[in-house]
């Protein structure tokens, strides 16, 4: 529950320190005294946006701090544990909003962002206004308070996951079916490009492989031809290595007749011995074995192949053969693809038998729970001035959705004879105020948010119906904590607690002032909403504070 709220330079309230009580508060004033700005502070420090023009004139920064008592709030303990922040019973929001717009938030002293305050905020107070009115008329709402009032959460849980499933196996049928229509459509390329690259039988290497063996071959040409050449000079009767011989010959008669000589013989020896060793080893040397032209021919055709395949497909060796690989697999994927496909349908089927069942079950809850909800939602609104109007839930079945196969929609007949008419328009705002009251009333048992806000939940309605929406709210405050603003003083006057709040001009500046108020205040207040303060009003004021304490 909501303890205390302080307020420093926000819009027209300079300064405020309100302390709040268990039960039913209502906040009463003159129109336009403030009282909105009050349930805005509120908002704020539940996490809406802030904006600029919420810092009082003059001011640097406005400055709205709330505290709550959430010693039975486990809901809110989980979120404070998730965020870590330290915590006992009691929290602590600060939020503070500069010139500018910006600010920051703090929570038991740690700093939020803007979304885990909103969390933390939805789990503490429910604001109901026009905005939530409007919202009533939206049918997508009506199946979420139906369900929460059948408490249908884990059979919605159920069906979630069954739908998720049904969808994702969906779209592997619609992908599946999109793949095999493109396949088939390049079906022809796919199987040319395959035959074409399977048939080249890629080896990876194989083009190095091949070159080198064709350069062996030329070099081994060259090495034939060239030792051959050789040999020959070397060789024969006028070989080269028989003149060098014969050459030593002439040059030993030489030395002999004439020994001035024996000096260059001495010298040609020595150069014709390791010249003569080398031809020696010239003449035994063997050329390597020749490759065939034939071999040299295919070398240089699959060499030629290969070049072409690469550069028709613009990739390498290792490229084509991992683009053969992939066009054998779309080719097999193919021609599994039906077979794929019926394995889809099979789940799918299986999911959406699964999926129709649990529908049925939510119907069923659904239906069950439609009509007590009707009856309980009908009693209340005869209580708050519509003695003859009837509440009903429309639910018609429609193909499965996100939330089941039921089209739900609540109705109401205000007037006998008139037959039921929808929320979204035939409605008017009196009645809707008093359908969403009775709306929460049903609700109240089941709604964990400790604190309930209604703003001028009486908008429009006068008399009796007052007295009724009055009780209506002191019943609903047995399960939580209720604030109002109202101009009703039937409705004031149920109220365990009391807040005024009024405006007033010093030395040019408006100040908006929040006052609890004790029972003189109290009679006071109620004079004023009863239209004036003679002694026989004061008098009827008080009557009526006491007659409804």
């Amino acid at each position: 529950m909501l303890k205390h709220l302080s307020i420093n330079g926000f819009t027209l309230i300079a300064r405020a320190e309100v302390d709040f009580s268990q039960g039913f508060t209502a906040i009463t004033g003159e129109t336009g005294a403030g009282k909105s700005v009050l349930l805005k502070a509120l908002r704020i420090v539940c996490g809406d946006k802030a904006q600029a023009s919420m810092v009082r004139t003059g001011e640097e920064k406005a400055v709205v701090e709330a505290t709550f008592d959430i010693g039975n709030e486990p809901q809110v303990k989980t979120i404070l544990e998730q965020l870590d922040i330290d915590f006992d019973d009691e929290l602590v929001i600060r939020r503070e909003i500069l010139e500018n717009g910006k600010g920051r938030a703090r929570v038991n002293g740690s700093m939020v962002n803007q979304a885990d305050l909103q969390r933390l905020g939805d789990e503490l107070i429910q604001m109901h206004g026009q905005s939530e009115q409007i919202l009533l008329r939206d049918t997508r709402t009506h199946g979420q308070m139906l369900d929460a009032y059948a408490g249908n959460i884990v059979l919605l849980g159920e069906y979630g996951k069954l739908w998720a499933r049904w969808n994702e196996i969906q779209g592997k049928i619609n992908a599946t079916e999109e793949r095999a229509k493109n396949l088939a459509a390049q079906k022809d390329f796919l199987k040319f490009q395959y035959d074409e690259l399977s048939k080249a039988a890629l080896k990876a290497h194989e083009e190095e492989e091949l070159e080198e063996k064709v350069n062996s071959a030329s070099k081994g040409e060259a090495e034939r031809r060239h030792l051959g050449d050789i040999q020959g000079m070397l060789s024969g009767e006028n070989g080269l290595l028989d003149m060098v011989q014969s050459l030593q010959a002439r040059m030993r008669t030489l030395a002999i007749k004439c020994p001035d000589y024996e000096e260059d013989l001495k010298a040609l020896e020595e150069v014709a011995d390791p010249f003569e060793s080398v031809c020696k080893d010239l003449m035994r040397l063997s050329p390597s074995a020749a490759v065939s032209a034939a071999d040299i021919d295919r070398a240089n055709s699959r060499i030629a192949q290969i070049q072409k395949l690469k550069r028709k497909y613009r990739t390498d060796v290792d490229g084509l053969m991992a683009l053969t690989e992939q066009r054998r697999e779309e080719l097999s994927s193919l021609e599994n693809l039906d077979a794929d496909l019926e394995e889809l349908a099979r789940q799918s089927q299986k999911v959406l038998a699964e999926l129709e069942k649990t529908a049925e079950k939510l119907n069923e809850a659904r239906v069950d729970a439609a009509k007590r909800y009707d009856s309980s939602v009908s009693q209340i609104l005869h209580a708050l001035g519509m003695p003859k109007a009837e509440f009903s839930t429309s639910i018609e079945k429609q193909s499965l959705g996100p939330t089941g196969g039921d089209r739900i929609e609540f109705l109401l007949a205000p007037n006998p004879g008139e037959g039921s008419k929808s929320l979204q328009k035939a409605v008017s705002g009196g009645e809707l105020s008093r359908l969403l009251l009775a709306i929460k009333s049903v609700m109240a048992e089941l709604d964990k948010v400790p604190l309930l806000i209604f703003d001028e939940v009486d908008s429009g309605i006068s008399g009796e119906v007052g007295n009724s929406i009055g009780d209506a709210l002191r019943k609903l405050s047995q399960h939580h904590q209720i604030l109002t603003i109202t101009h009703l003083h039937q409705v004031a006057s149920r109220a365990q607690n009391q807040l005024a709040v009024s405006k007033q001009e010093i030395d040019g500046r408006t100040f908006t002032s929040v006052k609890e108020l004790d029972r003189d205040g109290r009679i006071q207040e109620l004079s004023r909403m009863l239209g004036g303060d003679s002694d026989t009003i004061r008098e009827h004021a008080k009557q009526l504070l006491e007659n409804n304490q």
